[in-house]
């Protein structure tokens, strides 16, 4: 609920959301897959912050599965937000899940988000328009938003990749 913000913070928190903008899966040999995801700060947005239009990149490896791969893309999306809030947060996953509902298949990312000493789980989805490696990114993003969007807002004292 956003009822103790007012309009100019409201405003500055847009700004500060990192926007997915690619997410690959790459097939290893042995069984193994490897997804790197790519966010950007919006630097276009009006009242952008400092942090806005730089990029965080991240990858993840591991075994290549349909539900393996899916993590993978959820592991990396948290290890770029991370990086992008200079370490303030940490992300411990849960669990990714396709879910099908309403004639449609959606990724349903569960995590817990640790700062300041304190830890709250939070729940994010998408609806998979045919990727859905890119789709568990963007759900893990969803999930977490809010709370990345301060730190943002506050300037990451972390250097982007």
């Amino acid at each position: 609920m956003l009822t103790s913000l007012n309009t100019s913070q409201t405003v500055v928190a847009d700004a500060a959301r990192l926007r997915l903008d690619t997410c690959q899966l790459e097939l290893l040999a042995g069984a193994r897959s490897r997804v790197r995801v790519r966010f950007v700060g919006a630097a276009e947005a009006p009242g952008a912050d400092q942090g806005a239009g730089r990029e965080y990149t991240a990858t993840h490896e591991g075994s290549t599965c349909p539900g393996g791969d899916l993590r993978l893309a959820a592991l990396a999306t948290f290890d770029a937000l991370a990086q992008a809030t200079g370490q303030a947060l940490a992300f411990d996953l849960i669990g990714v899940k396709p879910v099908r509902a309403f004639d449609a298949t959606v990724i349903m990312v569960a995590a817990v988000v640790r700062m300041e000493g304190k830890s709250t789980k939070v729940i994010g989805a998408a609806v998979d328009e045919g990727d859905a490696i890119t789709t568990a990114a963007r759900a893990a993003l969803q999930a977490v938003n809010r709370l990345v969007a301060p730190h943002l807002a506050a300037g990451p004292s972390c250097h982007p990749r």
